[in-house]
């Protein structure tokens, strides 16, 4: 309801906007418009006020655009707009489609107005650093590595230039969803939990025979100080996932969103000079060591000389080619993390003589579903809460809940298939429902009218599901060993939603020790050069990255700060 009668009020407006849209030519029609774009997740709505030739004010009615990402260019772009008299500004990297719907419900108020967008088209050139300078500690990647490792330097007392490529803070971290590991952490000592370090490092290391215990060592005997940190500079974490995560509440956000929120402004408290926009792209060696980075702005190549840098840029999964040279099923694949994960780290190590390991470490999700005009959205609520899997043949090939290397299993199928699921998902989950609201899936009374519609076989279709019932009732799955047996398909109409793999991250990288040294081919520490987060082959083999993020990335700049003595 309060979903109609949105859409209700901003029809009006614009019904009443268009009654006062005016003459032809240049001169606008003074008075306040209302346009929308089409952002990533839903409607921008804006008010523009004009003059007959002027911009005069830019305000934002509505926007439901992730924070951090979509809601840069939403938050920006008004007083960009109104002291500038432009809409020719930057494309937000990273929030392409919010920076686009801004502009276009801007332009859409403009040609009400009666006057022409292409008038209001002076170049703006953003604010970029650009200058030879000297930092006694660089970080290159601003996600939660970064941030964390910018940060801690800062507050030792270090000089500290914190660089990301894209206009945006974050990376990947801004889509984390998963619990922050954690265990001895102040809130579950006080909740009486009696899971220790020991015991998490004991587990992740038996869980995970391809990482180092070393590394599960130090992971799990610092994750719970991570916590508390990140709550003590404004991380809202609540207790979460039994004795060993944390996680942020729905009030508060996702989890991701809620760190980055936090790392952002300790950043700044602390006095780390952010460069946002400024791809590093080489490391500067002398004897041996590290001694700065070259950075590339639009205004050329500038250098930064620096006691010590840390490498936090990030995976290679947005860069497909890399991504087939390592795995070449892969090739042509779509991911799902920041635009920003190219493997830019990788490459200036590897230059300077750094040793990469399990490059073919790729994890692949199949969770994801694609509307027509390229919007992607992630499903997993969908067998979160009882839906299965199938493929293009209506039979189950996989466990709908298991872990990563599901994914690979679908990619060896073609890639995609089908969620099905009944009435009680569609209507009992508030995330389904609006993903029903976006028309993301198909409906049917029947599961061989569903498989009519989607063209799977009918009758593998519904022997699939009978099969399946038969494993709800009896509580176990003799197939493929599902744990959630909670969903009926009793309760009609029935549901299908297209589901689509896409490379979700990579996880070797950089190889680095214990102290998040970076290591040569023959085992030996490079001077100066520390790696933290997904881009390092760390020994923690993708096991809980946000808390490898925090623990990772302090341990960076810790050692950094001891090596400038």
């Amino acid at each position: 309801m309060k979903r109609t009668l949105s859409l209700f009020i901003v029809l009006c407006l614009l019904a009443l906007s268009l009654s006062f849209a005016g003459a032809e030519g240049n001169a606008m029609n003074p008075g306040t418009y209302y346009g929308v774009g089409n952002g990533r997740n839903g409607a921008i709505v804006v008010a523009v006020t004009v003059s007959e030739n002027a911009i005069e004010n830019v305000q934002v009615v509505a926007s439901q655009e992730t924070w951090n990402t979509g809601s840069v260019p939403v938050k920006e772009y008004p007083a960009l707009i109104v002291e500038n008299q432009s809409l020719n500004v930057d494309i937000v990297s990273g929030a392409t489609i919010s920076s686009v719907a801004m502009l276009n419900a801007v332009r859409d108020c403009i040609s009400q107005a009666g006057g022409d967008p292409a008038q209001f088209n002076t170049r703006v050139e953003p604010e970029i650093p650009f200058g030879d300078c000297e930092a006694d500690v660089v970080v290159i990647g601003a996600g939660g590595a970064g941030m964390t490792a910018a940060c801690k330097a800062a507050q030792a007392g270090k000089s500290v230039i914190l660089l990301e490529k894209l206009d945006i803070l974050g990376g990947t971290s801004n889509y984390s969803i998963e619990g922050f590991g954690a265990v001895e952490d102040k809130t579950h000592l006080g909740l009486g939990s009696d899971t220790t370090g020991d015991m998490l490092a004991e587990n992740l290391t038996a869980g995970n025979p391809n990482g180092t215990a070393a590394a599960f060592d130090v992971l799990a005997h610092n994750n719970g100080a991570a916590a508390d940190w990140l709550r003590s500079i404004g991380a809202e974490l609540t207790v979460a996932g039994g004795q060993t995560s944390a996680a942020s509440s729905r009030e508060v956000g996702e989890l991701g969103v809620t760190i980055v929120t936090a790392l952002i402004a300790e950043c700044k408290k602390a006095g780390v000079d952010i460069r946002t926009a400024s791809p590093a792209t080489g490391l500067v060696m002398e004897d041996g060591a590290v001694a700065g980075v070259k950075v590339s702005v639009p205004q050329g190549e500038y250098t930064i000389k620096a006691g010590t840098v840390v490498l936090a840029t990030g995976g290679f999964g947005a860069n497909n080619e890399m991504v087939a040279s390592y795995v070449p099923y892969l090739e042509g694949y779509k991911n799902s993390c920041t635009v920003g994960a190219t493997g830019d780290g990788q490459k200036m190590a590897e230059a300077v003589g750094a040793q990469l390991g399990n490059m073919d470490y790729i994890r692949v999700n199949f969770t994801y579903t694609t509307r027509e005009d390229g919007y992607y959205y992630y499903m997993g609520c969908l067998f979160n809460t009882g839906a299965i899997f199938v493929n293009d043949e209506g039979k189950r090939f996989v466990n709908d809940q298991g872990a990563y290397g599901v994914g690979h299993k679908v990619v060896e199928q073609g890639g995609s298939g089908w969620a099905i699921f009944d009435n009680s998902i569609a209507t009992g989950v508030a995330d389904v429902r609006h993903y029903g609201d976006l028309g993301l899936y198909v409906c049917a009374p029947t599961i061989e009218e569903l498989a009519e519609q989607i063209g799977v076989d009918a009758q593998a279709l519904s022997e699939t599901v009978e099969a399946y019932k038969g494993y709800v009732a009896a509580g176990k799955d003799e197939e493929f060993g599902r744990g959630m047996l909670n969903m009926t398909f009793d309760e009609a109409p029935f549901y299908a939603c297209r589901m689509t793999c896409r490379v979700q991250g990579t996880f070797g990288g950089i190889t680095t020790n214990e102290k998040a040294e970076v290591l040569t081919e023959t085992g030996e520490s490079i001077p100066g050069l520390y790696a933290a987060g997904e881009c390092a082959n760390d020994g923690t083999w993708g096991a809980n990255p946000a808390a490898v993020n925090i623990v990772f990335g302090t341990i960076a700049a810790q050692n950094a700060v001891e090596y400038l003595g």
